[in-house]
């Protein structure tokens, strides 16, 4: 996808929609400050190698990649001599990483993909320089309906991801970070589609295999100790609560 260019101001990064994957470690509803005082948003998105929606959104990404790394040699040639012999060349980091067994370290045939975003930042030009701005996500239903006040998202939800590329100072593909040398391509997080949710522990009916068929039809005024206490096994047991 090519950048949109508009008149008299910055080029508008280029936007695509993910697969639909796997979140892992999803920090959807509140940002994460443990390691970023200002907060951020994140997400990894996992999925086969062989899967056609996979391999079709990294032959988007590649060329965009690959303007990151020459851009990534331009801004390291105008380093010192001193900073260039210090750091060699340039660092890239990679697009996305391929999933390995804990076991025997070897591929699963899994790949993700890592989405961030800042929650917040202070303008650094325009009239609203040294105000401070925060960001939210978007998080839609598989009906595409926005999801105001939802329940918590948990890893092992399935959905998509909005996002866009990040641009340089330039208005180039890429980042390049003159102290140690790493570049790369950014994958800014703007929106999730929520398909099969997991929260707090819990799965769909879709998540376990079940579909909808005829036959008898849930009413809360129903519910008894024994059923209830019967889900909260299941959810508990269901080991896929991990954010």
């Amino acid at each position: 996808m090519e950048t949109t260019q508009v008149a008299n101001s910055r080029p508008r990064p280029p936007s695509f929609t993910s697969f639909k994957g796997t979140f892992k470690f999803p920090k959807l509803n509140k940002p994460d400050t443990k390691f970023k005082a200002d907060g951020e948003f994140s997400v990894k998105l996992v999925g086969r190698i062989d899967d056609p929606a996979v391999l079709a959104l990294i032959a988007k990404l590649e060329p965009l990649y690959l303007a990151a790394e020459h851009n990534a040699v331009a801004e390291f040639a105008k380093l010192s001599a001193v900073a260039r012999k210090k750091l060699g060349q340039p660092t890239m980091n990679p697009l996305y990483t391929e999933v390995l067994d804990e076991t025997t370290e070897q591929p699963t045939g899994d790949v993700e993909f890592k989405f961030a975003r800042a929650a917040s930042g202070t303008y650094k030009s325009g009239p609203k320089t040294g105000q401070k701005w925060h960001a939210t996500i978007g998080i839609f239903d598989a009906k595409g309906v926005p999801v105001l006040k939802g329940p918590d998202i948990y890893g092992g939800t399935i959905g998509k991801v909005s996002f866009e590329v990040g641009l340089n100072q330039d208005g180039q593909p890429g980042y390049f970070i003159p102290g140690t040398g790493a570049a790369g391509l950014s994958l800014r997080l703007q929106a999730v589609q929520v398909l099969d949710l997991v929260s707090g522990g819990q799965r769909t009916a879709a998540g376990y295999g079940f579909g909808e068929e005829d036959g008898y039809a849930y009413d809360p005024k129903d519910d008894t100790t024994e059923t209830s206490e019967g889900n909260k096994a299941a959810a508990e047991d269901d080991g896929s609560g991990d954010f």
